[in-house]
């Protein structure tokens, strides 16, 4: 399970690997009220999101390692978004997993600097038969194909 966090949209998508073969399950965004306290809409986070998790069952949750906005107030902001995220997959006792940005565009892409437009078209040649309509959503399942990937090149690398 991939998750794009964020205080007002948190992104999540459900992939599964059958023998290095990513199979989309689902994928769906979580969306707070700009007028709900930080409180409340971090539970809401928790609550929606445990959900899913409990759902799915998911065996790993990957999530985007964190960077500096301009703004200090945003970036704080994530990070109480993705501690929510941590404390979900702490309570679920389900490993989490953490990717630089450009390590999550170069697994998907093939290039570390690739913009959203390049992920979009990326993600429906992976999945043709869905349609992800959200930035975050997309951005979800990216992180989910990264931690695939990274997953599966660890473990044939150990095999040898």
């Amino acid at each position: 399970m991939g998750v794009d966090p964020g205080l007002n949209k948190t992104g999540w998508g459900v992939i599964r690997n059958l023998n290095s073969c990513d199979e989309y399950i689902s994928h769906g965004v979580i969306v707070t009220k700009k007028k709900d306290n930080l409180g409340q809409r971090l539970n809401k986070i928790y609550e929606d999101l445990l959900k899913v998790v409990k759902k799915f069952s998911p065996e790993n949750i990957a999530i985007e390692k964190i960077f500096s906005n301009t703004n200090p107030d945003t970036t704080i902001k994530l990070g109480k978004a993705r501690g929510i995220i941590f404390l979900v997959a702490a309570r679920s006792e389900v490993d989490i997993f953490e990717y630089a940005p450009n390590t999550i565009k170069k697994n998907l892409v093939g290039y570390g600097h690739a913009n959203k437009n390049q992920m979009v078209k990326m993600l429906s040649r992976i999945f043709p038969d869905i349609k992800v309509e959200s930035d975050d959503a997309a951005d979800a399942l990216a992180v989910a194909i990264c931690h695939s990937m990274q997953k599966n090149s660890k473990i044939s690398l150990s095999l040898k």
